[in-house]
Protein backbone atom coordinates (compact mmCIF):
# COMPACT_ATOMS: atom_id res chain seq x y z
CA UNK A 1 0.00 0.00 0.00
CA UNK A 2 2.98 2.57 1.07
CA UNK A 3 4.26 1.80 -2.67
CA UNK A 4 1.09 1.94 -4.14
CA UNK A 5 0.80 5.68 -2.91
CA UNK A 6 4.50 6.57 -3.62
CA UNK A 7 3.65 5.89 -6.95
CA UNK A 8 0.64 8.19 -6.94
CA UNK A 9 2.44 10.79 -5.54
CA UNK A 10 5.25 10.46 -8.48
CA UNK A 11 2.92 10.31 -11.09
CA UNK A 12 1.11 13.57 -9.63
CA UNK A 13 4.48 15.22 -9.57
CA UNK A 14 5.30 14.15 -13.18
CA UNK A 15 1.41 15.42 -14.44
CA UNK A 16 2.43 18.94 -12.70
CA UNK A 17 5.46 19.43 -14.00
CA UNK A 18 4.32 18.44 -17.73
CA UNK A 19 1.26 20.72 -17.53
CA UNK A 20 1.28 23.94 -18.94
CA UNK A 21 1.14 26.73 -16.73
CA UNK A 22 -2.41 28.65 -15.81
CA UNK A 23 -2.01 32.56 -17.04
CA UNK A 24 -3.66 34.57 -14.40
CA UNK A 25 -6.62 36.86 -15.51
CA UNK A 26 -5.58 40.38 -15.81
CA UNK A 27 -8.01 43.36 -14.00
CA UNK A 28 -8.67 45.86 -16.21
CA UNK A 29 -9.88 49.35 -15.02
CA UNK A 30 -12.77 50.78 -17.43
CA UNK A 31 -13.51 54.59 -16.89
CA UNK A 32 -16.35 56.24 -19.17
CA UNK A 33 -16.14 60.03 -19.69
CA UNK A 34 -17.88 62.45 -21.60
CA UNK A 35 -16.54 66.37 -22.18
CA UNK A 36 -19.06 68.81 -22.16
CA UNK A 37 -18.69 72.20 -24.34
CA UNK A 38 -16.22 73.93 -21.29
CA UNK A 39 -14.21 70.77 -21.00
CA UNK A 40 -16.13 69.27 -17.89
CA UNK A 41 -16.00 65.66 -17.32
CA UNK A 42 -19.48 64.20 -16.71
CA UNK A 43 -18.99 60.45 -15.64
CA UNK A 44 -21.07 58.31 -17.94
CA UNK A 45 -23.02 55.66 -15.22
CA UNK A 46 -25.36 52.66 -15.84
CA UNK A 47 -23.03 52.17 -19.48
CA UNK A 48 -23.62 48.47 -20.44
CA UNK A 49 -20.42 46.62 -22.46
CA UNK A 50 -19.64 43.67 -23.64
CA UNK A 51 -16.15 42.36 -24.03
CA UNK A 52 -16.00 39.60 -26.74
CA UNK A 53 -13.13 37.53 -27.21
CA UNK A 54 -13.58 35.40 -30.76
CA UNK A 55 -10.45 33.44 -29.76
CA UNK A 56 -12.19 32.42 -27.01
CA UNK A 57 -15.68 32.28 -28.02
CA UNK A 58 -16.60 34.33 -24.42
CA UNK A 59 -18.67 37.85 -23.97
CA UNK A 60 -17.76 39.10 -20.67
CA UNK A 61 -20.75 41.75 -19.60
CA UNK A 62 -20.19 45.05 -17.34
CA UNK A 63 -21.98 47.90 -16.37
CA UNK A 64 -20.57 50.70 -14.84
CA UNK A 65 -21.71 52.75 -11.88
CA UNK A 66 -22.32 55.91 -10.67
CA UNK A 67 -18.69 57.37 -11.06
CA UNK A 68 -18.65 56.01 -14.66
CA UNK A 69 -16.40 53.43 -13.42
CA UNK A 70 -16.02 49.54 -13.25
CA UNK A 71 -13.41 47.01 -12.82
CA UNK A 72 -13.56 43.42 -15.21
CA UNK A 73 -10.92 40.10 -14.25
CA UNK A 74 -9.91 39.09 -18.80
CA UNK A 75 -7.99 36.41 -19.55
CA UNK A 76 -5.22 37.92 -21.55
CA UNK A 77 -5.96 38.42 -25.18
CA UNK A 78 -7.60 40.66 -27.65
CA UNK A 79 -11.35 41.91 -27.36
CA UNK A 80 -13.97 43.68 -29.71
CA UNK A 81 -15.76 45.79 -26.84
CA UNK A 82 -18.97 47.29 -27.35
CA UNK A 83 -21.95 49.02 -25.72
CA UNK A 84 -25.46 48.82 -26.12
CA UNK A 85 -27.95 51.51 -25.90
CA UNK A 86 -26.84 54.69 -27.33
CA UNK A 87 -25.83 57.85 -24.62
CA UNK A 88 -27.64 60.79 -25.39
CA UNK A 89 -25.36 64.15 -24.23
CA UNK A 90 -25.77 67.70 -25.47
CA UNK A 91 -27.73 67.07 -28.34
CA UNK A 92 -25.58 64.14 -29.69
CA UNK A 93 -25.30 60.31 -28.77
CA UNK A 94 -21.95 58.45 -28.24
CA UNK A 95 -21.49 54.55 -28.41
CA UNK A 96 -18.23 52.87 -28.46
CA UNK A 97 -16.93 50.12 -30.89
CA UNK A 98 -13.70 49.40 -30.44
CA UNK A 99 -10.65 46.64 -30.15
CA UNK A 100 -8.19 46.44 -27.77
CA UNK A 101 -5.81 43.75 -26.31
CA UNK A 102 -5.14 43.35 -23.03
CA UNK A 103 -1.27 41.73 -21.76
CA UNK A 104 -0.37 43.87 -18.30
CA UNK A 105 -1.48 42.38 -15.48
CA UNK A 106 -3.36 46.34 -14.62
CA UNK A 107 -4.55 47.43 -17.72
CA UNK A 108 -6.98 51.03 -18.00
CA UNK A 109 -9.94 51.24 -20.57
CA UNK A 110 -10.63 54.82 -21.45
CA UNK A 111 -14.16 55.52 -22.88
CA UNK A 112 -14.38 59.10 -23.81
CA UNK A 113 -15.63 61.55 -26.76
CA UNK A 114 -12.27 60.75 -28.96
CA UNK A 115 -12.77 56.97 -29.22
CA UNK A 116 -16.81 57.37 -29.12
CA UNK A 117 -18.99 57.07 -32.35
CA UNK A 118 -21.18 60.23 -32.61
CA UNK A 119 -24.13 61.32 -34.10
CA UNK A 120 -26.23 64.21 -34.11
CA UNK A 121 -29.19 63.40 -31.95
CA UNK A 122 -31.26 66.53 -33.86
CA UNK A 123 -30.95 65.42 -36.79
CA UNK A 124 -28.19 67.94 -38.35
CA UNK A 125 -30.08 70.91 -37.78
CA UNK A 126 -27.62 72.58 -35.04
CA UNK A 127 -30.39 72.65 -32.46
CA UNK A 128 -29.63 73.70 -28.82
CA UNK A 129 -30.59 70.85 -26.36
CA UNK A 130 -30.89 72.90 -22.67
CA UNK A 131 -28.10 71.27 -19.81
CA UNK A 132 -31.56 70.56 -17.80
CA UNK A 133 -33.00 68.30 -20.40
CA UNK A 134 -30.14 65.94 -20.80
CA UNK A 135 -29.83 65.94 -16.50
CA UNK A 136 -33.88 64.84 -17.35
CA UNK A 137 -33.13 62.08 -19.62
CA UNK A 138 -30.25 60.81 -17.09
CA UNK A 139 -32.97 61.44 -14.59
CA UNK A 140 -36.13 59.89 -15.33
CA UNK A 141 -35.44 56.66 -14.63
CA UNK A 142 -35.29 57.85 -10.91
CA UNK A 143 -38.98 59.24 -10.80
CA UNK A 144 -41.47 56.53 -9.65
CA UNK A 145 -45.58 56.58 -8.86
CA UNK A 146 -46.47 55.51 -5.15
CA UNK A 147 -49.44 54.00 -5.02
CA UNK A 148 -51.86 54.25 -1.49
CA UNK A 149 -55.36 53.15 -1.25
CA UNK A 150 -56.86 56.85 -2.45
CA UNK A 151 -54.74 57.35 -5.09
CA UNK A 152 -50.96 58.13 -5.73
CA UNK A 153 -48.23 60.79 -5.53
CA UNK A 154 -44.72 60.40 -6.59
CA UNK A 155 -41.35 59.11 -5.30
CA UNK A 156 -37.50 58.66 -6.48
CA UNK A 157 -34.77 56.20 -5.79
CA UNK A 158 -32.16 57.63 -3.41
CA UNK A 159 -30.05 54.33 -2.96
CA UNK A 160 -29.40 50.90 -4.78
CA UNK A 161 -30.51 48.79 -1.63
CA UNK A 162 -34.29 50.19 -2.91
CA UNK A 163 -34.90 53.48 -0.76
CA UNK A 164 -37.35 55.48 -2.19
CA UNK A 165 -38.02 59.48 -0.90
CA UNK A 166 -41.35 60.55 -0.92
CA UNK A 167 -43.83 62.66 0.91
CA UNK A 168 -45.07 61.18 4.74
CA UNK A 169 -48.76 62.58 3.64
CA UNK A 170 -48.64 59.97 0.30
CA UNK A 171 -48.17 57.31 2.60
CA UNK A 172 -50.10 58.16 5.82
CA UNK A 173 -51.26 55.01 7.46
CA UNK A 174 -52.09 53.36 4.23
CA UNK A 175 -52.01 49.20 4.05
CA UNK A 176 -51.56 49.00 0.50
CA UNK A 177 -48.26 50.69 -0.64
CA UNK A 178 -47.05 50.06 -4.40
CA UNK A 179 -44.59 51.48 -6.67
CA UNK A 180 -44.60 51.58 -9.95
CA UNK A 181 -42.06 52.16 -12.54
CA UNK A 182 -43.33 52.53 -15.74
CA UNK A 183 -46.50 51.20 -17.35
CA UNK A 184 -45.47 47.25 -17.04
CA UNK A 185 -43.67 47.00 -13.82
CA UNK A 186 -45.25 47.51 -10.31
CA UNK A 187 -43.46 46.25 -7.07
CA UNK A 188 -44.99 45.92 -3.44
CA UNK A 189 -43.17 48.65 -1.04
CA UNK A 190 -42.99 48.61 2.76
CA UNK A 191 -42.73 52.11 4.90
CA UNK A 192 -39.34 52.00 6.76
CA UNK A 193 -39.89 55.47 8.08
CA UNK A 194 -42.15 58.68 8.55
CA UNK A 195 -41.66 61.56 9.97
CA UNK A 196 -45.11 63.91 9.77
CA UNK A 197 -44.08 66.75 11.20
CA UNK A 198 -41.46 67.00 7.95
CA UNK A 199 -43.64 65.53 5.49
CA UNK A 200 -41.00 62.61 4.72
CA UNK A 201 -41.35 59.34 4.02
CA UNK A 202 -39.23 56.44 3.31
CA UNK A 203 -40.10 53.77 1.20
CA UNK A 204 -37.99 50.37 0.47
CA UNK A 205 -38.92 48.19 -2.84
CA UNK A 206 -37.00 44.91 -4.47
CA UNK A 207 -34.16 46.54 -7.35
CA UNK A 208 -33.50 43.33 -8.57
CA UNK A 209 -36.59 43.12 -10.47
CA UNK A 210 -35.71 46.74 -11.77
CA UNK A 211 -32.02 46.48 -13.08
CA UNK A 212 -32.45 49.43 -15.18
CA UNK A 213 -33.53 51.62 -12.11
CA UNK A 214 -31.62 54.95 -11.85
CA UNK A 215 -30.50 56.18 -8.44
CA UNK A 216 -30.55 60.19 -8.07
CA UNK A 217 -27.53 61.75 -6.65
CA UNK A 218 -28.62 63.65 -3.86
CA UNK A 219 -27.13 66.95 -2.27
CA UNK A 220 -24.94 66.77 0.38
CA UNK A 221 -24.60 70.09 2.38
CA UNK A 222 -24.89 73.65 1.77
CA UNK A 223 -24.36 75.37 -1.22
CA UNK A 224 -26.05 72.63 -3.12
CA UNK A 225 -28.64 75.70 -4.38
CA UNK A 226 -28.96 79.46 -4.85
CA UNK A 227 -31.29 81.44 -4.94
CA UNK A 228 -32.04 82.75 -8.85
CA UNK A 229 -31.16 78.74 -9.49
CA UNK A 230 -33.37 77.14 -12.58
CA UNK A 231 -34.68 73.69 -11.04
CA UNK A 232 -36.37 71.23 -12.45
CA UNK A 233 -38.69 68.22 -11.45
CA UNK A 234 -40.25 65.51 -13.48
CA UNK A 235 -43.85 65.02 -13.65
CA UNK A 236 -46.59 62.66 -15.00
CA UNK A 237 -44.58 59.67 -14.12
CA UNK A 238 -47.17 56.86 -15.39
CA UNK A 239 -47.05 58.78 -19.17
CA UNK A 240 -44.85 57.09 -22.16
CA UNK A 241 -42.70 60.03 -21.48
CA UNK A 242 -42.15 61.37 -18.21
CA UNK A 243 -42.30 65.40 -18.65
CA UNK A 244 -40.02 67.85 -17.50
CA UNK A 245 -40.97 71.52 -15.70
CA UNK A 246 -38.77 73.85 -14.84
CA UNK A 247 -38.56 76.72 -12.54
CA UNK A 248 -36.77 79.52 -10.63
CA UNK A 249 -36.22 79.74 -6.87
CA UNK A 250 -36.70 83.08 -5.20
CA UNK A 251 -35.91 81.66 -1.75
CA UNK A 252 -33.82 78.92 0.11
CA UNK A 253 -34.03 78.44 3.73
CA UNK A 254 -33.75 75.66 6.32
CA UNK A 255 -36.91 74.47 6.65
CA UNK A 256 -38.64 75.11 2.98
CA UNK A 257 -37.43 76.12 -0.73
CA UNK A 258 -39.96 78.63 -2.31
CA UNK A 259 -39.97 78.30 -6.45
CA UNK A 260 -42.29 78.87 -9.45
CA UNK A 261 -42.11 76.11 -10.84
CA UNK A 262 -45.35 74.09 -11.42
CA UNK A 263 -46.41 71.23 -9.35
CA UNK A 264 -49.54 69.61 -10.49
CA UNK A 265 -51.61 67.03 -9.16
CA UNK A 266 -50.57 63.42 -7.92
CA UNK A 267 -46.25 65.05 -8.02
CA UNK A 268 -46.29 65.54 -4.47
CA UNK A 269 -43.32 63.58 -2.72
CA UNK A 270 -41.19 64.07 -6.11
CA UNK A 271 -37.41 65.34 -6.54
CA UNK A 272 -36.34 69.10 -6.98
CA UNK A 273 -33.40 69.03 -9.04
CA UNK A 274 -30.82 71.73 -9.24
CA UNK A 275 -29.09 72.82 -12.37
CA UNK A 276 -26.38 70.12 -11.79
CA UNK A 277 -28.95 67.68 -11.66
CA UNK A 278 -28.61 67.15 -8.13
CA UNK A 279 -31.96 66.13 -5.74
CA UNK A 280 -32.10 69.04 -3.41
CA UNK A 281 -36.01 68.59 -2.29
CA UNK A 282 -38.89 66.93 -2.45
CA UNK A 283 -42.34 68.98 -4.03
CA UNK A 284 -45.08 69.47 -1.55
CA UNK A 285 -47.34 71.88 -2.34
CA UNK A 286 -48.27 74.85 -4.47
CA UNK A 287 -49.61 78.26 -3.52
CA UNK A 288 -52.25 80.55 -5.19
CA UNK A 289 -55.61 79.85 -6.45
CA UNK A 290 -57.45 78.71 -9.85
CA UNK A 291 -55.12 77.69 -13.02
CA UNK A 292 -53.06 81.14 -12.82
CA UNK A 293 -49.59 81.53 -11.33
CA UNK A 294 -48.47 80.26 -8.26
CA UNK A 295 -45.80 79.60 -5.72
CA UNK A 296 -44.29 76.32 -5.22
CA UNK A 297 -43.09 74.77 -1.92
CA UNK A 298 -40.20 72.46 -1.70
CA UNK A 299 -39.37 70.79 1.43
CA UNK A 300 -35.13 70.75 1.44
CA UNK A 301 -33.39 67.32 0.56
CA UNK A 302 -31.58 68.04 4.18
CA UNK A 303 -34.95 67.81 6.12
CA UNK A 304 -35.23 64.05 4.94
CA UNK A 305 -31.68 62.88 6.43
CA UNK A 306 -32.57 61.66 9.82
CA UNK A 307 -35.38 59.83 8.58
CA UNK A 308 -33.40 58.20 5.41
CA UNK A 309 -30.75 57.16 8.15
CA UNK A 310 -33.75 55.70 10.19
CA UNK A 311 -34.90 53.38 7.52
CA UNK A 312 -31.10 52.61 6.35
CA UNK A 313 -30.71 50.67 9.51
CA UNK A 314 -34.02 49.17 9.23
CA UNK A 315 -33.56 47.48 5.96
CA UNK A 316 -29.89 46.14 6.89
CA UNK A 317 -31.31 43.78 9.74
CA UNK A 318 -34.80 42.61 7.35
CA UNK A 319 -35.30 40.92 3.60
CA UNK A 320 -36.42 43.60 1.12
CA UNK A 321 -39.99 43.01 -0.18
CA UNK A 322 -40.92 40.75 -2.61
CA UNK A 323 -39.90 41.34 -6.37
CA UNK A 324 -42.63 39.75 -7.64
CA UNK A 325 -44.73 42.35 -10.20
CA UNK A 326 -47.67 43.42 -9.54
CA UNK A 327 -50.49 43.64 -11.49
CA UNK A 328 -51.19 47.13 -13.78
CA UNK A 329 -53.35 48.49 -16.28
CA UNK A 330 -52.97 48.05 -19.75
CA UNK A 331 -51.01 50.18 -21.80
CA UNK A 332 -53.29 50.39 -24.74
CA UNK A 333 -56.59 52.26 -24.20
CA UNK A 334 -60.19 50.69 -24.68
CA UNK A 335 -60.73 51.88 -28.59
CA UNK A 336 -62.67 55.15 -28.96
CA UNK A 337 -64.48 53.92 -32.17
CA UNK A 338 -65.85 50.85 -30.47
CA UNK A 339 -67.14 53.18 -27.77
CA UNK A 340 -68.99 55.57 -30.52
CA UNK A 341 -70.42 52.26 -32.03
CA UNK A 342 -72.20 52.03 -28.68
CA UNK A 343 -73.83 55.44 -29.34
CA UNK A 344 -77.04 55.78 -26.90
CA UNK A 345 -77.66 52.56 -25.93
CA UNK A 346 -79.15 52.52 -22.41
CA UNK A 347 -76.96 51.11 -19.13
CA UNK A 348 -78.56 47.75 -18.16
CA UNK A 349 -78.59 48.51 -14.24
CA UNK A 350 -79.64 44.85 -14.10
CA UNK A 351 -76.31 43.37 -15.24
CA UNK A 352 -73.63 45.97 -13.99
CA UNK A 353 -75.59 47.03 -10.44
CA UNK A 354 -76.83 45.52 -7.40
CA UNK A 355 -77.49 45.60 -3.92
CA UNK A 356 -75.31 43.62 -1.08
CA UNK A 357 -76.39 44.26 2.71
CA UNK A 358 -75.87 47.92 3.41
CA UNK A 359 -74.23 48.53 0.08
CA UNK A 360 -74.62 49.18 -3.39
CA UNK A 361 -72.66 47.88 -5.54
CA UNK A 362 -71.70 48.75 -9.43
CA UNK A 363 -69.32 47.20 -12.23
CA UNK A 364 -67.91 49.54 -14.18
CA UNK A 365 -66.35 49.07 -17.67
CA UNK A 366 -65.66 51.14 -20.34
CA UNK A 367 -68.88 50.56 -22.14
CA UNK A 368 -70.58 51.16 -19.24
CA UNK A 369 -68.54 54.67 -18.63
CA UNK A 370 -69.04 56.19 -22.13
CA UNK A 371 -73.12 55.31 -21.70
CA UNK A 372 -73.08 57.72 -18.80
CA UNK A 373 -71.35 60.40 -20.45
CA UNK A 374 -73.81 59.84 -23.18
CA UNK A 375 -76.73 60.30 -20.52
CA UNK A 376 -75.51 63.44 -19.28
CA UNK A 377 -75.60 64.47 -22.98
CA UNK A 378 -78.73 63.42 -23.23
CA UNK A 379 -79.85 65.09 -20.67
CA UNK A 380 -78.19 68.56 -21.37
CA UNK A 381 -80.03 68.83 -24.90
CA UNK A 382 -83.24 68.29 -23.56
CA UNK A 383 -82.77 70.89 -20.93
CA UNK A 384 -81.57 73.02 -23.41
CA UNK A 385 -84.30 72.64 -25.85
CA UNK A 386 -86.79 73.48 -22.87
CA UNK A 387 -85.44 76.89 -22.10
CA UNK A 388 -85.38 77.09 -26.17
CA UNK A 389 -88.41 76.75 -26.44
CA UNK A 390 -89.74 78.28 -23.48
CA UNK A 391 -87.83 81.67 -24.10
CA UNK A 392 -88.51 81.35 -27.93
CA UNK A 393 -84.83 81.55 -29.18
CA UNK A 394 -83.42 79.16 -31.69
CA UNK A 395 -82.20 75.73 -30.49
CA UNK A 396 -78.52 75.24 -30.23
CA UNK A 397 -76.35 72.56 -31.91
CA UNK A 398 -76.12 69.68 -30.19
CA UNK A 399 -73.24 68.51 -28.11
CA UNK A 400 -70.75 65.83 -28.39
CA UNK A 401 -68.67 63.90 -25.34
CA UNK A 402 -65.70 65.77 -24.60
CA UNK A 403 -62.91 63.93 -26.31
CA UNK A 404 -61.59 62.62 -23.24
CA UNK A 405 -64.26 60.58 -22.52
CA UNK A 406 -63.26 58.17 -24.93
CA UNK A 407 -59.93 57.80 -23.49
CA UNK A 408 -60.78 55.10 -21.14
CA UNK A 409 -58.08 52.74 -19.12
CA UNK A 410 -59.07 49.03 -20.23
CA UNK A 411 -60.13 47.89 -16.45
CA UNK A 412 -62.53 46.82 -14.47
CA UNK A 413 -63.61 49.12 -11.85
CA UNK A 414 -66.07 47.84 -8.92
CA UNK A 415 -67.75 50.19 -6.62
CA UNK A 416 -68.79 49.64 -2.95
CA UNK A 417 -71.08 52.70 -1.89
CA UNK A 418 -72.81 52.50 1.50
CA UNK A 419 -76.31 53.03 1.48
CA UNK A 420 -77.97 56.10 3.40
CA UNK A 421 -80.84 55.27 5.72
CA UNK A 422 -83.34 57.72 7.74
CA UNK A 423 -83.12 58.71 11.58
CA UNK A 424 -86.18 57.98 12.27
CA UNK A 425 -86.48 59.74 15.81
CA UNK A 426 -84.60 62.97 14.78
CA UNK A 427 -86.91 63.24 12.00
CA UNK A 428 -90.08 62.94 13.75
CA UNK A 429 -88.57 65.48 16.26
CA UNK A 430 -89.57 68.30 14.78
CA UNK A 431 -93.05 68.19 12.74
CA UNK A 432 -92.67 68.85 9.00
CA UNK A 433 -89.03 69.12 9.39
CA UNK A 434 -86.13 67.81 7.25
CA UNK A 435 -85.53 64.27 7.18
CA UNK A 436 -82.73 62.64 8.72
CA UNK A 437 -80.35 60.68 7.00
CA UNK A 438 -76.62 58.87 7.31
CA UNK A 439 -74.94 56.34 6.44
CA UNK A 440 -75.29 52.65 7.24
CA UNK A 441 -72.38 51.25 7.32
CA UNK A 442 -68.38 51.86 6.61
CA UNK A 443 -66.44 49.89 3.82
CA UNK A 444 -63.66 48.12 4.73
CA UNK A 445 -62.44 46.02 1.74
CA UNK A 446 -63.57 43.44 -1.07
CA UNK A 447 -62.87 40.55 -2.67
CA UNK A 448 -63.43 38.98 -6.20
CA UNK A 449 -63.34 35.49 -6.81
CA UNK A 450 -62.96 33.20 -9.89
CA UNK A 451 -64.72 30.30 -8.14
CA UNK A 452 -62.49 29.85 -4.68
CA UNK A 453 -59.25 32.10 -5.84
CA UNK A 454 -59.00 35.88 -4.86
CA UNK A 455 -58.48 37.81 -8.47
CA UNK A 456 -55.59 40.24 -7.47
CA UNK A 457 -56.90 43.89 -8.01
CA UNK A 458 -54.96 46.40 -9.88
CA UNK A 459 -55.52 48.69 -6.69
CA UNK A 460 -57.35 48.52 -3.94
CA UNK A 461 -58.87 51.66 -4.00
CA UNK A 462 -60.84 52.75 -0.12
CA UNK A 463 -61.16 56.35 0.36
CA UNK A 464 -63.38 58.65 2.95
CA UNK A 465 -66.02 60.45 1.74
CA UNK A 466 -68.71 63.04 3.03
CA UNK A 467 -71.76 64.29 2.35
CA UNK A 468 -73.39 67.56 3.76
CA UNK A 469 -77.23 67.93 2.32
CA UNK A 470 -79.43 70.66 4.08
CA UNK A 471 -83.01 71.52 2.51
CA UNK A 472 -86.28 71.85 3.33
CA UNK A 473 -87.04 68.10 2.49
CA UNK A 474 -83.49 66.22 3.56
CA UNK A 475 -80.86 66.78 6.36
CA UNK A 476 -77.05 64.88 5.37
CA UNK A 477 -74.31 65.28 7.18
CA UNK A 478 -72.10 62.38 7.74
CA UNK A 479 -68.89 60.58 6.08
CA UNK A 480 -68.16 57.30 5.64
CA UNK A 481 -65.56 54.69 3.29
CA UNK A 482 -65.75 53.87 -0.21
CA UNK A 483 -64.26 51.30 -1.96
CA UNK A 484 -62.83 51.19 -6.00
CA UNK A 485 -61.00 48.79 -6.77
CA UNK A 486 -59.67 48.53 -10.18
CA UNK A 487 -58.92 45.30 -11.96
CA UNK A 488 -57.63 43.61 -14.94
CA UNK A 489 -59.80 43.52 -18.50
CA UNK A 490 -60.13 39.34 -17.85
CA UNK A 491 -60.93 39.65 -14.06
CA UNK A 492 -64.60 38.70 -14.88
CA UNK A 493 -64.30 35.91 -16.87
CA UNK A 494 -67.03 33.31 -18.24
CA UNK A 495 -63.89 30.88 -17.63
CA UNK A 496 -64.73 30.51 -13.98
CA UNK A 497 -67.58 27.72 -12.95
CA UNK A 498 -69.01 30.95 -10.15
CA UNK A 499 -67.95 34.71 -10.12
CA UNK A 500 -68.18 36.24 -6.88
CA UNK A 501 -67.96 39.60 -5.34
CA UNK A 502 -67.06 39.78 -1.24
CA UNK A 503 -67.56 42.64 0.48
CA UNK A 504 -66.43 43.17 4.20
CA UNK A 505 -67.55 46.18 5.96
CA UNK A 506 -65.69 48.21 9.15
CA UNK A 507 -67.99 46.92 11.63
CA UNK A 508 -68.33 43.24 10.91
CA UNK A 509 -65.19 41.94 9.52
CA UNK A 510 -65.35 38.06 10.14
CA UNK A 511 -69.15 38.53 7.96
CA UNK A 512 -68.23 39.33 4.79
CA UNK A 513 -71.61 39.84 1.91
CA UNK A 514 -70.99 37.50 -0.64
CA UNK A 515 -72.62 37.96 -3.76
CA UNK A 516 -72.65 35.31 -6.74
CA UNK A 517 -72.69 37.16 -9.87
CA UNK A 518 -75.34 35.86 -13.27
CA UNK A 519 -73.59 34.06 -15.13
CA UNK A 520 -74.89 36.19 -17.90
CA UNK A 521 -73.84 39.53 -16.25
CA UNK A 522 -70.51 37.76 -16.35
CA UNK A 523 -70.72 37.02 -20.57
CA UNK A 524 -71.88 40.42 -20.78
CA UNK A 525 -68.84 41.79 -18.90
CA UNK A 526 -66.53 39.91 -20.81
CA UNK A 527 -67.87 40.52 -23.73
CA UNK A 528 -67.69 44.22 -23.38
CA UNK A 529 -64.27 44.30 -23.77
CA UNK A 530 -64.04 41.98 -27.10
CA UNK A 531 -63.10 45.48 -29.23
CA UNK A 532 -59.94 45.98 -26.06
CA UNK A 533 -59.31 42.02 -27.08
CA UNK A 534 -59.41 41.95 -30.90
CA UNK A 535 -57.08 45.45 -30.35
CA UNK A 536 -54.93 44.18 -28.65
CA UNK A 537 -54.25 41.18 -30.97
CA UNK A 538 -53.91 43.25 -34.11
CA UNK A 539 -51.14 45.43 -32.32
CA UNK A 540 -49.44 42.35 -31.48
CA UNK A 541 -49.38 41.18 -35.23
CA UNK A 542 -48.19 44.53 -35.93
CA UNK A 543 -45.25 44.40 -33.57
CA UNK A 544 -44.02 41.14 -35.29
Amino acid sequence: MVRLAAFFVLLSFYAAVSAPAQTPNIKVKVRAVLYDHDLNQKPVPHLALKFHSAEKGTDTAATTSLDGTTDVELAPGKYQISTGKPIEFQGKTYTWELQEEFSKAESVLELSNDNAKVADLTGGRGAQVDSLAEHFRALKGSVVTVWAQDGHGTGFVVDPAGLIVTNQHVTAGFTYLAVQFDGGRKLAAELLAEDNQKDVSVLRVNLSAIPDAVVAPIAQGIGTLLEGERVFTIGNPLDQEKVLTTGVVSKVDKDSIISDISISAGNSGGALFNSSGVAVGITTYRTGRGAGSGLSGIVPISQAADTLAAARKKAAGSPPPSARLLPVAPSLKYPADALRAVGSKPWQKDVYYFKLGNFDVEIVTPVTRYQAAMERVTRGEKEREKRAKKSGAPAEAPQQPMQYETQYDSVIRVDVSPQLKTEFWKSIAVPGGPLYMKFKADFLKMRLLCDASEIEPILPGRFPVSLRLANGSVYVDDATYEGAYLYPPDAISPKCKQMSVEVVPVKEPDKPLIKVLDPSAVTQIWSDFDPFRKAQETGSKTAK
